[in-house]
């Protein structure tokens, strides 16, 4: 990592500007790669603003520990951190976060449901299909839009009973939704 800083900090001086600004970003995913141990305690036993700035912060970094500490973030029991957690791994798309965000589908807060179904939409894996399906389910009109939403952009055929039944049956919200996913889904 010692060379990496060296030599970024040699571009900070570039007479290109565009070099410099990247430079400045990459020290400090640097620096905070570096302190993967405080976001760990952080995310641990932190309160939920220190959470959270944990949680955002390691979005911009990748990797097995990063993956592992934002894994730690969607179990924690305020509802926010999980929420942000899930958002953030489903930027990664990284298949290892796949199994715990197809789990945050069946979280008791609708907030972290929501959220997990736009995570999941940054996957190109049919087999999501069936669980984000699901949720077409819900309780909750802002799960059940948001699932229609996702399984429409999908194009699958697989959905176009639930589509139909949608664009007639549901909220207005619903139906604009169902109506434009009947127009892209497959022969």
């Amino acid at each position: 990592m010692d060379k990496r800083k060296a030599a970024l900090v040699g571009f900070l001086i570039d007479e290109d500007e565009h070099i410099r600004i990247l430079a400045a970003e990459a020290l400090e995913r640097l620096e905070t790669r570096a302190k993967l141990d405080s976001f760990a305690e952080l995310i641990a036993s932190g309160g939920k603003l220190e959470k959270l700035r944990a949680v955002y912060a390691l979005g911009n970094l990748r990797g097995q520990q990063v993956t592992t500490l934002l894994l730690k973030g969607v179990k924690d029991p305020i509802e926010d951190v999980r929420a942000t957690a899930v958002r953030v791994l489903g930027n990664f798309s990284d298949s290892r976060a796949l199994p715990n965000l197809v789990e945050s589908l069946k979280d008791e807060s609708p907030v972290v449901a929501r959220v997990a179904i736009e995570a999941l939409c940054n996957y190109r894996e049919p087999q999501l299909i069936g669980p984000i399906m699901q949720m077409l389910k819900s309780k909750d009109q802002g799960v059940v839009e948001r699932a229609i939403e996702v399984v429409g952009r999908s194009g699958d055929k697989r959905a176009e009973q639930a589509m139909l039944y949608f664009s007639v049956k549901g909220n207005i919200n619903m139906r604009y939704r169902a109506i434009r996913a009947l127009g892209v889904m497959e022969r």
